[in-house]
């Protein structure tokens, strides 16, 4: 398949994180899978370096204030070995400081020179950038990333002297915390990009603290720490409508990550508009064997489905999307199936709505009292409830 001038044997990225920072790491994704890889994030010049530290509710979330970015040496050393030891597509995840954007054309090339296949704009980053506007920090001393990306004439800007440095594809990867996404996207278009890198959000959070110690935050092994870039299942949402809202309005084919830990999530994502989808948390928490699983069932869901190629899938989500004045309500109710209903009463807590009532052994819906949304069905832990439309109401 092709995307953004790549060509890839299935759409399925590695998304630039600590599971892209060596050599090791790329030969694992390569060996499960994976079609290409963007390296972690490679900066010319940073305020802080450390390594990671994070919290991590596996299968939930994941906050990070801090992770080990790459110098400019670093990311081109993995670069040359990356391209000698592994067939993968090599995207490179970079920025620069904005009081100089000129440098990042010149980074660009020299990417390009060691052998790159695709640049991705790192315009998404809020550690460093969001977190310390949010603590007040005066914006001339913030490192670049989200900032960048809240702004569509500067995130056009660098796309443009991106491109005109360079020949293979450039993927600006954006924001969610943009005021108008979409104003940012079309003006990365406008200025060239090949393709556009989204994730969900609200990109920046604070951890859980330990209530019994001071409300000491979560993080293993830190004292003072800062807010912290979210990612991992609680985001995948926020991916799903972000993807949607830019797909809608740009030509450019799109890769979305956040919160992709199964196959359903990719073809969800795709359906909602992606032509690829990548993932980090997903393979920090189950390790890169999470990405045969994804290939296998993404490759078994297309052919079950009779769909001979992944581009029939891209968007198919996008025509049920309208303004809410045009929302169209089906009436019906909620049904309990009395050959799998246990009686556990699981239903009858739900706290809105009083449709439900025991009748012997098993529930029981009132139909006129129902409104019709949902919410006993998906708590039932036996899958015993079900909605039916019902004409004429």
């Amino acid at each position: 398949m092709k995307f953004a001038g790549l060509e890839l044997r299935n759409p399925i990225i590695v998304a630039s994180g600590p599971v892209t920072a060596k050599l090791w790491q790329l030969q694992e994704a390569e060996q499960h899978g994976a079609a290409a890889v963007s390296i972690k994030h490679v900066m010319n010049k940073q305020s802080f370096r450390g390594n990671m530290r994070c919290y991590s509710d596996p299968g939930e979330v994941m906050i990070f204030p801090i992770d080990r970015r790459l110098d400019v040496v670093e990311g081109l050393k993995l670069i040359e070995e990356a391209k000698k030891h592994t067939a993968l597509a090599i995207m490179v995840n970079f920025s620069n400081e904005l009081t100089d954007i000129e440098e990042y054309g010149r980074m660009a090339k020299t990417f390009e020179n060691a052998g790159a296949d695709a640049l991705e704009i790192n315009m998404c980053c809020p550690n460093f950038s969001l977190g310390n506007r949010d603590l007040g920090i005066d914006p001339d001393q913030i490192d670049a990333g989200a900032i960048t990306g809240q702004n569509p004439k500067l995130a056009g800007a660098i796309t443009k002297i991106v491109k005109s440095n360079v020949k293979i594809p450039v993927i600006p990867k954006l924001t969610p915390t943009a005021l108008d996404i979409v104003k940012v996207a079309k003006a990365c278009e406008a200025a060239g990009a090949d393709g556009l890198s989204l994730v969900g959000g609200p990109s920046i959070a604070a951890p859980p603290v330990d209530i019994y110690h001071g409300g000491r935050p979560l993080y293993a092994l830190m004292n003072k720490t800062s807010y912290g870039a979210i990612t991992g299942s609680a985001i995948r949402y926020a991916t799903f409508k972000i993807t949607a809202q830019v797909a809608a309005e740009v030509s450019i084919p799109i890769v979305s990550s956040g919160g992709i830990d199964t196959w359903e999530h990719a073809i969800q994502m795709m359906m909602w508009g992606a032509n690829a989808v990548a993932l980090c948390t997903a393979v920090m928490w189950e390790g890169f064997e999470v990405i045969d699983e994804l290939h296998r069932g993404m490759e078994k869901f297309c052919e079950s489905q009779g769909y001979s190629s992944y581009d029939e899938i891209v968007g198919k989500s996008l025509g049920f999307i309208s303004p809410n004045k045009e929302m169209e309500l089906l009436a019906g109710s909620a049904i309990v199936d009395e050959d799998t209903c246990t009686g556990c009463e699981r239903c009858l807590r739900v706290g809105h709505c009083d449709a439900i009532v025991m009748q012997g052994a098993y529930a029981n819906v009132v139909s006129e009292k129902c409104i019709g949304c949902g919410v006993c069905m998906s708590v039932c832990p036996f899958d015993s409830i079900s909605m039916i439309e019902l004409a004429g109401r």
